[in-house]
């Protein structure tokens, strides 16, 4: 079971951790912003000795199906290779960062995970540092000169369209409330969402300042009672405690989704936080409504 403190790092123990020898991997990116910009905005100013990994280039596989979303996850030797070409060494632990209001690092950390690799976010990303009294620099690091990482995929879960179709337990879409009714629909091919699930969006997963809220905030967001038990039938999955064990654990599984599989990681990794285990349907409405022959819900079903 995960800790808020095995999935984030807070900017004031960041040189401490990177002094024992830890990567930074800057992963700049917003959704719709012209090719390039993050890595522009990683060159006015990035973390000290920080490389960019790519999200669109390392971190997404090639988009030739549409029912696998307009984010697929990369091949698993295309991410090796990747993560490679940037000195990444698999065997020392790996801080991912991003700006306030991105949901880049958040995927970043899904992914290595699920590619076995150790990593966390730091918390309130490049904002954090830089209030923190920390100083950036605008230099590259020497090129690397890395060979393609060994890795092997399925170390975090994640359903396909099937699985979701017969998932028995809290299906969350974190896309925003009039997408998730069917209102509007700017970018996918039908509006809607997939039958059965319940909306949480993502955009309440970060405080004013690019953090990750607390736990107390994190649990009303997610309709997570702080003491309730399985068969008291809470929407969501409640953490109970064993007193034969004395750990929590859920008493209901959890897949979360979202528009392409990248912000939907933001939510994995709040739950991660709390100690739930979520699967990610990576394709996520993209990838669901790609496909004619899956159903859509419209309206509100909560």
């Amino acid at each position: 079971m995960s800790t808020r403190a095995d999935v984030l790092i807070a900017a004031d123990d960041l040189p401490a951790a990177l002094a024992a020898g830890a990567q930074l991997l800057d992963v700049r990116w917003r959704l719709g912003e012209r090719a390039g910009s993050g890595f522009e905005r990683y060159l006015q100013g990035h973390l000290p000795d920080a490389r960019f990994l790519d999200l669109e280039g390392v971190l997404t596989g090639p988009t030739t199906d549409p029912t696998l979303g307009r984010h697929p996850l990369p091949d698993i030797d295309q991410l090796g290779a990747g993560l490679g070409a940037l000195g990444v060494d698999p065997a020392r632990p790996i801080v991912v960062y991003d700006e306030p209001g991105s949901f880049a690092a958040g995927r970043a950390w899904w992914v290595l995970r699920w590619a076995g690799l150790d990593a966390r976010v730091l918390d309130g990303g490049v904002a954090a540092w830089v209030a923190a009294g920390n100083l950036l620099e605008t230099e590259e690091p020497p090129a690397a000169h890395g060979i393609p990482l060994a890795l092997t995929a399925g170390h975090l879960p994640t359903l396909d369209a099937d699985g979701v179709a017969a998932f028995d337990g809290t299906l969350i879409d974190v896309r925003a409330p009039e997408r998730y009714r069917g209102e509007v629909e700017p970018i996918d091919a039908s509006a809607g969402h997939i039958p059965g699930a319940v909306n949480r969006p993502v955009g309440g997963y970060w405080a004013a300042d690019g953090t990750l809220p607390d736990e107390e905030k994190l649990r009303g967001l997610l309709a997570l009672p702080l003491s309730t038990s399985p068969e008291e039938g809470a929407e969501l999955p409640s953490l109970s405690t064993s007193p034969e064990e004395g750990a929590e654990r859920p008493s209901r599984r959890v897949a979360v989704y979202c528009g392409s599989g990248v912000s939907a990681a933001q939510v994995v990794l709040a739950l991660a936080s709390l100690g739930v285990d979520a699967a990610l349907y990576p394709p996520s409405w993209s990838g669901w409504s790609a496909d004619p022959s899956r159903p859509v819900a419209v309206g509100t079903q909560e």
